[in-house]
């Protein structure tokens, strides 16, 4: 199944040396944390790690993958 993962903020830095976006192939069923996994990111090991978004609408880091989703991932903002 083909997904398309965007990094935002710092994040394409940290992670993909400046590219903010992939389309990667992930089996059915995988979870957004298991597709992150497959890309060297993994949530529980970044100190500042924020949520992630499927078509734009905020969900669980398990949530369960369909063909063609797009993952957002974003880092905690401060705010004040």
């Amino acid at each position: 199944m083909r997904i398309k993962i965007i990094l935002k903020s710092y994040y394409p830095k940290k992670f993909w040396d400046g590219e903010s976006e992939r389309w990667v192939d992930v089996p059915e069923g995988a979870t957004c944390d298991e597709a992150l996994k497959s890309q060297g990111i993994d949530h529980r090991e970044i100190p500042r790690f924020g949520f992630v978004a499927i078509d734009s609408k905020r969900v669980l880091i398990d949530y369960v993958l369909h063909e063609g989703d797009e993952i957002k991932v974003y880092p905690r903002m401060n705010g004040g």
